[in-house]
Formats: C-alpha cells, sequence, structure tokens
C-alpha cells in the first residue's frame, strides 16, 4: 500500500456538550463507573476521587475543543477513560466513517466521532492530539501516537500493528495482532482487555484488566525490547526506531 498524500482530520465545529445529556448518562453510569477496577486502580496513588469526578460530570463545558478539552479532562487518564464511558452513553451512534489511506489527527486538536471509524491505512496523532471514538476504532494498518503526548481512545481499538508515548483508553479492549510498543513512561493505557501477538510496555504501568498476547516484554530490558520489536539491541532511541519501521514498512508495501 502507497500513500501518497495523508488525510487530515480538519478541525471542524466544536463537538457540543449538552449538560443535561452528560449529566443523565452520568447517573445511569455512576454506578459501576466508580466501582470498575480500571478507575479504581491507582486512583489513590494519583489522587483520583469520585467527588471529583462528579463535579466534573455536573459541569461540563459547552463544547469539546483544544480549549476547553483539559479543564474538563485534564489530570491522570482516568477521568478520561470515564469521561470516555459518560459520551459514549450520552450520544448516539450516527453512520460509521470509513477512512482511506493514512491519516493525520493534526497536532493541538479535540476530535469526538460519535461512531465507528475505520481506517483503511494508518492512523497517526500528532502531539497534543486528542481522538475520542465513542464506537468502534479500527485500524487496518499502524496506529501511532508520535512522540509526545496525545490520546486516543474509543469503545474498542484495533489496529495491525502500534507505537505511542500518548494513551490509549478503551472501555471494551484493545487489539492488536501484530506488535503495538507502549514507549516512555510518562502516560498509562487503559482498557478492560488487551490482546494481540507482541506487546512491549516494559517502561509503562499499562491498566489492562486481561492480557492474552504470544509475547509480552515487561522486563526494564532495552535490548530486549529492540529485539521484540525487530530493532537492533543497540537502538538509541525505540519509539522513533520503531515509529519510522511502522510508516515506512506501510509505505513501501
Amino acid at each position: 500500500m502507497v500513500h501518497s498524500s495523508p488525510t487530515l482530520l480538519r478541525p471542524s465545529a466544536a463537538f457540543s456538550l449538552s449538560a443535561e445529556q452528560v449529566g443523565n448518562a452520568y447517573a445511569r453510569v455512576r454506578a459501576s463507573l466508580i466501582g470498575d477496577e480500571l478507575f479504581v486502580r491507582d486512583a489513590d496513588m494519583y489522587d483520583v476521587t469520585v467527588d471529583e469526578l462528579d463535579r466534573r460530570m455536573g459541569q461540563p463545558p459547552d463544547r469539546l475543543d483544544s480549549e476547553t478539552s483539559w479543564d474538563w479532562l485534564g489530570g491522570p487518564d482516568q477521568y478520561r477513560w470515564a469521561a470516555l464511558r459518560v459520551l459514549a452513553e450520552a450520544y448516539p451512534q450516527a453512520d460509521g466513517q470509513e477512512l482511506t489511506g493514512r491519516t493525520v489527527v493534526p497536532e493541538n486538536t479535540v476530535h469526538v466521532i460519535a461512531a465507528d471509524v475505520h481506517v483503511e491505512g494508518d492512523l497517526v496523532l500528532e502531539e497534543q492530539a486528542m481522538l475520542f471514538v465513542l464506537g468502534r476504532l479500527r485500524v487496518t494498518g499502524a496506529l501511532v501516537g508520535r512522540a509526545g503526548y496525545s490520546v486516543v481512545a474509543g469503545r474498542e481499538i484495533e489496529c495491525a500493528d502500534g507505537a505511542t508515548a500518548g494513551e490509549a483508553l478503551a472501555l471494551d479492549s484493545i487489539r492488536c495482532p501484530g506488535t503495538f510498543y507502549f514507549g516512555h513512561n510518562d502516560c498509562s493505557a487503559r482498557a478492560a482487555s488487551y490482546e494481540g501477538g507482541v506487546l512491549v510496555d516494559f517502561e509503562r504501568d499499562n491498566a489492562f484488566g486481561r492480557v492474552e498476547v504470544r509475547q509480552r516484554v515487561t522486563d526494564w530490558d532495552f535490548p530486549a525490547a529492540a529485539r521484540a520489536l525487530g530493532l537492533p539491541d543497540d537502538e538509541d532511541d525505540l519509539l522513533e526506531a520503531y515509529t519510522e519501521k511502522l510508516l515506512g514498512e506501510q509505505d513501501g508495501a
């Protein structure tokens, strides 16, 4: 597959939020959400509280964009995972979206898509990009979060291979039959289950409810991680090298 030019998710009208819809949805899921292991795990360590979640869900912004998102969703990733669950409950799904070729979420943009999204190609999130898919996100190629912070979230996330320094949040599952590298240790991924081939997340404290993989690299061993990623043992920057490998292979395939 050769990508001549990427498809950009253009900044559009900010996703409008209704305080009534958000509040009603939160009331429906609150009891199960605050008792969910994915919300409870590490909550004390990062000062995540139900009172703060109640406050946020009771005061959503009128719109969700790059200016308002951090006031509402900032802090530990549990709040973003919880918001994903509430938004998925609050907003019915529209018809699915089909995107062809390498799709790029530009830096410093926030996109909320109340539908299933199918990317026939790669999905690349630039630094400080946020993509919330309220349905299922399926990527036939590589799912890449550029070095720096980004968020990709969905009810389910599926990709052929992946690499990110940012967050990957899923209410149900992350599935990657190939190799996924969660690089750097500034973020965590959070999902009810992770299924796939090779999972390299030794730098992270990812919160996965169930893990079923062929191989998982969890020891603090960069050469071993490099070998699992198909890179030289002495590679200095695993994330950059593996990202280039994924996107380069996709270009040349």
